[in-house]
């Protein structure tokens, strides 16, 4: 039997000191080598290894995860009752007998109020406990920030469909808040994308909606006419993109016609003060429609150009910016013209990204263009074109990402297109096409935009064919709320993947026409448009999905989908979720991780939600309320035929009924990244 006196260094921490705190060591020390290599231990398995207190008396709670009899190198974790930042604390690796009365008390090396996942499929059960920290060590080659990835989760979209809810937000702060052309989420509020009323006459009426307040209560939703910001015609516009800080409403047009003056608002300001607001004019005369974004440059979708009457002349003009540069430096903005590629690569509407490729979504003709990110903007050899009229590809708005497959969504049809971007973009049967025109009896003929929320593709309702006749006798549009959801775990072809739920008349309210909307990890908010009724029938009813209900507790995401309603994008990296029974509250690094080993940690404490990445607080949100309780399996990385699944390796998961600190966090993770700094072997003993 022997002992070595093992010292944690006190500068690694935190001021306050940790208790029953689990040190990593990994320890080479020869005489911890086998008799036969020289060393002092007899069982070359390792299981002689244990730990005392201090006092050389007490033992301690420890796991001995590897040990290697020749080099006798020792790696493994021992819950130390009590770390000083003042002094080094001592402890002593021993090897011998060991009584079993002995053993019995070490207990759990992780704590009482902490339960290791090892697996898929185990149970986990809050208690009377609020508090609640969720840890990951994981490492991936690759990172695709507009993938929903998650690592471990105890949340799934139920099988059940049609739990929607709904609000007039109409007349909001006395202004007429109807009619908006998509949403984006920052974090904390969805802002709604102001386009035009049924006079055409365009508006600049910017709504906000608090996604951890009621969604009935008009107290959460604000209003702001950013119409006249910096003396241009803001006014008209179609989809946003929010960059972390910033959101960017992407310009379409105003009565004078097609417009480029994009409309910036900085979330570090007062939604109601004109100096969080801002213009720029990139000069181009042409619509763009939608937009996407790969972590720093914002790609604007081009429409149309010429007499907006007409809507005969189409762009191919796509608009690059540059977030990382100054919003009014002409330099920060570039323009490619997409008919070098081919002739037809014009009038998009929507746009997405797979995490190199963006994908512009084809309205008119049936020509899907993609750019590589990687390669130089504005040379046309980054470029590329497929004819999708070959998989009957007839009009689309907006693009969906699962994390495989690209999703076109259908306008004014219901033939749903997709592309496996694990495949060759050229490559024909890389594309896939499926008639969904009348899932379950309903008129699924026509959507505008649509959102993945981990388990599968929705599609949000807009219009239908073919037009009607009104009491006047003129045609009108025949708008629906029919909502279309597909199961990418099954066959695209499988009739029994598809489902659709007539969401019309929600709440009492008339709940049809929509374009886009925004995602908040739960719910998604759709973008109220118009009903056709009277003139147009503009409106301001958002319609909201819950996508989870009470199915969820906790998602601690690798990846944050950043497609908001397939027409609007924000890059919200790694993500940390907690659903309380007053909503989802969520938080968001907004910024993508490099490839490589990672720790992550979520952190809610009844008061507060945070996010940790490699040590460093990434995000924190305030928020309230109790955790939502379930029987939803706890799910941990990917599982097989799985959608929404992290596709790196989960190298160790943990969650715990109790929130750690900021410091404990912080040296969990110096303390397994170096731990040859943060122990050593006392010399000479």
């Amino acid at each position: 039997m022997f002992r070595r006196k093992i010292l944690i260094d006190h500068r690694q921490i935190p001021d306050a000191g940790l208790t029953e705190f689990p040190v990593w060591l990994a320890l080479v020390d020869p005489v911890s080598r086998s008799v036969s290599r020289g060393g002092q231990v007899v069982d070359s398995d390792g299981n002689g290894f244990y730990f005392m207190a201090s006092d050389g008396k007490t033992c301690l709670a420890c796991e001995i995860r590897s040990y290697d009899p020749t080099t006798g190198s020792v790696e493994g974790v021992v819950r130390v009752p009590e770390v000083s930042c003042w002094e080094d604390t001592v402890v002593y690796l021993c090897c011998g007998t060991l009584e079993k009365s002995e053993k019995n008390k070490t207990g759990s090396v992780w704590g009482l109020q902490t339960q290791e996942i090892l697996r898929s499929g185990d149970a986990f059960h809050l208690g009377e406990r609020e508090a609640l920290t969720v840890e990951a060590w994981v490492e991936a080659d690759v990172y695709r920030p507009e993938a929903l990835q998650s690592i471990v989760r105890q949340w799934a979209s139920p099988d059940s469909f049609g739990s929607f809810s709904a609000y007039d937000a109409g007349e909001t702060d006395g202004y007429r808040s109807e009619a908006y052309f998509g949403a984006v989420f920052d974090g904390q509020y969805v802002y709604f994308s102001p386009q035009h009323y049924e006079d055409h006459t365009a508006h600049g009426i910017v709504l906000r909606y608090d996604t951890q307040s009621d969604f009935k209560d008009s107290g959460s939703y604000e209003a702001y006419d950013a119409g006249q910001t910096d003396g241009l015609s803001t006014r008209g516009y179609y989809g946003a993109v929010f960059d972390g800080r910033y959101v960017y409403f992407v310009p379409r047009q105003d009565e004078a016609g097609y417009h480029s003056r994009v409309l910036r608002f900085d979330t570090h300001g007062e939604f109601k003060d004109e100096r969080s607001w801002m213009a720029y004019d990139v000069g181009e005369a042409h619509s763009q429609q939608g937009a996407a974004f790969d972590g720093r440059y914002i790609y604007f979708s081009p429409g149309y150009e010429g007499d907006p009457k007409k809507e005969d002349t189409y762009s191919g003009r796509v608009i690059r910016c540059d977030t990382q540069g100054d919003f009014k430096d002409e330099s920060s903005w570039a323009v490619f013209d997409a008919e070098e590629v081919s002739g037809r690569a014009t009038c998009f509407d929507g746009a997405g990204f797979d995490g190199r490729y963006i994908y512009f979504a084809p309205l008119l003709h049936g020509m899907v263009l993609q750019y590589d990110t990687r390669g130089d903007f504005q040379s046309s050899r980054n470029w590329r074109v497929f004819d999708a009229k070959e998989m009957n590809m007839v009009m689309c708005v907006g693009t969906v990402f699962d994390g495989r497959h690209m999703y076109f969504v259908p306008y004014g049809n219901g033939r749903v297109v997709r592309f496996d971007a694990q495949g060759d973009f050229e490559d024909a049967a890389m594309w896939e096409s499926r008639d969904a025109s009348r899932t379950q009896g309903l008129d699924t003929n026509g959507f505008d935009g649509g959102f993945f929320d981990g388990s599968y593709v929705y599609f949000v309702p807009f219009v239908g064919l073919p037009k009607h006749t009104d009491n006047s006798g003129k045609q009108r549009l025949t708008l629906h709320g029919n909502l279309l959801r597909y199961n990418p775990r099954k066959s695209f072809e499988d009739p029994e993947a598809w489902q659709a739920v007539d969401g019309s008349l929600v709440d009492g309210l008339w709940t049809v026409g929509y374009n886009g909307g925004a995602f908040d990890g739960r719910f998604f908010y759709m973008a109220p448009w118009r009903d056709a009724t009277g003139a147009g029938g503009m409106h301001g009813r958002i319609l909201r999905y819950d996508t989870v209900g009470t199915h969820g507790t906790f998602d601690l995401r690798y990846g944050d989908c950043g497609q908001n309603g397939g027409l609007c994008a924000a890059v919200r990296g790694p993500a940390f979720l907690v659903n309380t029974e007053q909503g989802v509250l969520s938080v968001a690094s907004l910024r993508p991780l490099a490839p490589g080993r990672h720790h992550l940690v979520g952190v809610y404490d009844g008061r507060t939600v945070k996010l940790f990445v490699d040590g460093v607080l990434a995000a924190e949100q305030t928020g309230s309320g109790r955790l939502q309780e379930n029987d939803v399996p706890v799910q941990v990385g990917s599982e097989e035929g799985g959608v929404g699944c992290f596709e790196g390796v989960t190298e160790e998961v943990r969650i715990s009924r109790m929130a750690y600190g900021d410091g404990w966090i912080k040296t969990m993770y110096r303390n397994r990244m170096r731990p040859g700094e943060f122990v050593r072997i006392e010399e000479g003993v």
